[in-house]
């Protein structure tokens, strides 16, 4: 890929909630990708009007199930990314997560669901979960994240809310 990289912002476990420190930072996307937990498409509203999105749900968006799939394969720029809610349940590996993985061998797997952040390479592969970016108090950290995508080039990066 010739120019510049990608910016792909990434969010995920959202529960209904977008601050404007989170909107700040998401506003120079050019691809923004949801990983679940969404809480409402008036949140997909908002981001969409800063960048294309895509998203998938997860399980607390059982009113988005039959429009949005579980797991989203996502090819930009000569990357393969796999895009999913519940991939790692504290230890638990989704089974089918794992076939898609097997089977289309992405760059970069992405995913929700611990409210944990993750931006680790494990045999060649990002695995990118962008953290918890609902509500503030609940006594966890809140963050968001960013690829930047040229080629199969990847790099990664993870943003701590302050709010």
């Amino acid at each position: 890929m010739s120019g510049n990289p990608l910016r792909v912002s990434v969010l995920a476990d959202s529960h209904g909630h977008l601050c404007d420190e989170t909107m700040d930072l998401l506003s120079d996307a050019d691809l923004i990708l949801h990983a679940g937990d969404i809480g409402g498409e008036s949140i997909l509203n908002r981001l969409r009007a800063m960048a294309p999105v895509v998203a998938v749900v997860g399980n607390g968006d059982p009113d988005l199930a039959r429009r949005y799939p579980w797991e989203q394969r996502v090819e930009i720029a000569g990357a393969r990314l796999l895009l999913c809610h519940w991939y790692d349940n504290w230890g638990r590996v989704h089974p089918k997560v794992e076939r898609e993985i097997g089977e289309w061998d992405p760059h970069v797997l992405i995913y929700g669901h611990t409210h944990v952040a993750d931006n680790s390479r494990r045999n060649g592969r990002l695995y990118f979960n962008p953290g918890y970016s609902g509500p503030p108090g609940l006594g966890r950290p809140r963050s968001v994240g960013r690829l930047l995508v040229g080629g199969e080039k990847v790099s990664s990066e993870i943003f701590t809310l302050t709010g």
